[in-house]
C-alpha cells in the first residue's frame, strides 16, 4: 500500500514549509523563511495523505500524479474551504475531512488539518481555498530534494 502526502505549515515566525512525501519519505519540499527570530512552533497546518496502490514512488511521478489528479483535489479543498467558511474549533485532534472526488479506485485522500489559536482557526478557510485555488503553481514550483537528502 502506497502512500504520498502533501502538507503546508504556517511558523510562529513566518516561515511556511511545503512538502511532498512518498512512503513518509520528502521528495518535494520549500521553505520560506520567516521572521529574524526563530520560532518553530505552528500557527496552522493542513495535509493531504493519500494512500492505496498504484501511488508513486519518486518524486517526479509524485508531482505528476498531484498535477493529473489537480481538479479532483482542488474540488475537494473548495468544498472543506466551504465547510470551514467559519473556522474551525482548536481542539485536541485535527479535523479529518475524506470527500474527494474523481481519484483513482482503492486510493482514499484525507485533509487533515488543524489550528493552534482561535484567530488562526478562524481563517483555515482562507488557508483551504488558496490551496485549492493555487494547487497547480505550488506542486509545480516545488523543488525536488537533492538524492542525498532524500536517502537516494
Amino acid at each position: 500500500m502506497g502512500k504520498l502526502s502533501f502538507y503546508r505549515q504556517a511558523r510562529q515566525d513566518g516561515g511556511v514549509r511545503t512538502a511532498i512525501e512518498v512512503n513518509e519519505d520528502t521528495v518535494l519540499h520549500h521553505f520560506e523563511e520567516g521572521g529574524d527570530e526563530s520560532d518553530p512552533s505552528l500557527l496552522w497546518w493542513v495535509d493531504l495523505r493519500c494512500e492505496g496502490p498504484g501511488l508513486p514512488k519518486g518524486a517526479e511521478e509524485a508531482r505528476r500524479w498531484l498535477l493529473t489528479h489537480a481538479g479532483s483535489i482542488k474540488e475537494g479543498f473548495g468544498r472543506l474551504a466551504e465547510k470551514l467558511h467559519a473556522g474551525l474549533d482548536v481542539d485536541l485532534y485535527p479535523l479529518q475531512w475524506s470527500d474527494f472526488h474523481g481519484l483513482p479506485k482503492r486510493v482514499k485522500a484525507t485533509a487533515v488539518c488543524s489550528a493552534i489559536r482561535r484567530v488562526t482557526a478562524r481563517d483555515i478557510a482562507t488557508v483551504v481555498r488558496g490551496l485549492a485555488g493555487h494547487w497547480e503553481e505550488i506542486i509545480a514550483n516545488l523543488p525536488a530534494l537533492p538524492a542525498a537528502a532524500t536517502g537516494g
